[in-house]
């Protein structure tokens, strides 16, 4: 137990590090800059950024949520993208342990994390993300034992989810652009779930892009009710994809909550008619 414990640890703090890491993708990718050089500095003062004030989240809370030379604010974006990306990988671990899906699917939750914040922010998916997860997804399908049982039906699976993931939400963004005379889906989300298919597989894909839409109902209702959103306005629909993608990976198969709803949905009208 005590094992098991020091590995959550692990993968959280493997977590912190990556999130801090997602954190310059989130600022640099949409003004097309290197992630790589320079070295991180304050976006006022440009002051280059110390190792020892760059520690996830606790250089946050040292510094006191300030820069060390010129004293602007730091955004709490920074500290919540850290914890957020160390929570998912230590779920993860709590799952998968250290095994091949754990380290296949932490670039999922990175990706993910990634993509909403910038989507979030900017309404761009930027095109490497779902290039990244397409890659992984195809390249490793034939060692994710959770595409399948025999390796020739884990790629099966992982090219199926590619065609699912990119192929439906293309028809409905087609369909949407036919009847409201506008485009109605984004390419980025189209490649976004394509990416995410082939990771995760055909059915696991479809259902993430049915809980996407119903997550991303809600909450258009709910922004339409506090007037936070106009009727025809824009809504970055990125964010809820990268939610239920994530989710789907700790719900039971689709089937089984399909039949489970049956069951259900059949008792109650026995009970409601005497059937």
């Amino acid at each position: 137990m005590a094992l098991f414990i020091y590995g959550i640890f692990c993968a959280f703090v493997l977590g912190l590090l990556f999130g801090s890491f997602a954190n310059v993708c989130i600022y640099r990718i949409p003004l097309d800059l290197s992630v790589v050089r320079p070295r991180s500095s304050c976006v006022k003062c440009k002051n280059p950024v110390l190792w020892h004030d760059n520690i996830p989240v606790l250089s946050f809370i040292i510094l006191g949520a300030k820069c060390r030379h010129c004293k602007t604010k730091i955004s709490f974006i920074y500290p919540m993208v850290e914890i957020l990306t160390g929570t998912l990988f230590a779920l993860l671990f709590y799952k998968y342990q250290f095994s091949f899906p754990f380290f296949l699917f932490c670039v999922l939750a990175f990706s993910l994390v990634v993509i909403s914040v910038i989507d979030y922010y900017h309404q761009i998916i930027p095109d490497i993300f779902p290039l990244i997860l397409a890659s992984c997804g195809l390249l490793f399908a034939a060692f994710n034992p959770t595409l399948g049982s025999a390796y020739l039906e884990r790629i099966i699976n992982s090219v199926c989810g590619l065609v699912a993931g990119g192929g439906s939400l293309l028809i409905i963004g087609l369909l949407g652009q036919f009847i409201y005379k506008k485009e109605a889906m984004g390419g980025g989300d189209v490649k976004l779930m394509a990416g995410v298919g082939a990771l995760i597989g055909w059915d696991k894909v479809l259902f993430a892009i049915f809980i996407g839409a119903f997550l991303g109902s809600i909450a258009g209702i709910f922004l339409l009710i506090f007037k936070k959103v106009e009727k025809r306005g824009y809504m970055p629909f990125g964010p809820f994809l990268a939610a239920a993608s994530y989710l789907v990976l700790f719900l039971p198969k689709p089937e089984i909550i399909i039949n489970a709803f049956i069951v259900w949905e059949t008792d109650i009208i026995n009970r409601l008619f005497g059937f």
